[in-house]
């Protein structure tokens, strides 16, 4: 089976939220929960900045396409922080106040890299299609567009546990920066 990487659109929307839904770290058992991971891993940066956002589709042997994989990212910290702050935390704290505090702790932490590091990025892959190239393509998708917007640097933070995602962004060139919270940063200059 082949597999591209292209630019986001709109009539993504849905496959990307079912990757999402697919590759959380933490099953959303009720709808409150899949709002929030929704609102704050995917629909910030594709509804906010379409244009950092990738996807990796793969050739079924019908010949039909499925989105795999995605990464999405923010390019400018400072921008995010506002605009998050503006257009999705009042949407998270309609149904829960508890889950609005997590997700500005969360903005905040991506802030204390911003010196070096203004941009940051979420990268989501389905099992059954990982190991294939897919989440290096699309690494190498995004990297490309943040270079020619002249960016400094980007941050990825992984969760503590996940050391094959660790291992994937070392070998593409990220140096572990620092642990923060239950994750660990991991930067790349440009």
């Amino acid at each position: 089976m082949d597999y591209i990487v292209r630019p986001y659109a709109e009539s993504d929307r849905d496959a990307v939220h079912l990757v999402c839904m697919a590759t959380a770290e933490h099953r959303a058992r009720s709808e409150t929960r899949r709002l929030f991971l929704l609102r704050t891993t995917c629909d910030y940066y594709i509804d906010n900045e379409p244009e950092n956002c990738f996807v990796a589709e793969k050739t079924l042997e019908d010949g039909s396409r499925r989105v795999v994989g995605y990464i999405v990212c923010a390019a400018d910290c400072e921008t995010y922080a506002r605009r998050f702050r503006d257009r999705i935390l009042p949407k998270i704290k309609e149904y829960s106040k508890m889950n609005a505090r997590v997700a500005r702790a969360d903005v905040l932490m991506y802030g204390q890299f911003a010196m070096f590091f203004p941009a940051h990025l979420r990268l989501a892959v389905l099992p059954e299609d990982r190991g294939k190239g897919v989440g290096t393509a699309l690494v190498e998708a995004l990297t490309a567009q943040l270079r020619a917007q002249r960016s400094k640097g980007v941050v990825v933070i992984l969760s503590k546990k996940n050391k094959a995602a660790q291992d994937f962004f070392r070998a593409r060139g990220f140096s572990a920066l620092r642990p923060i919270g239950s994750g660990f940063a991991y930067g790349l200059d440009f």
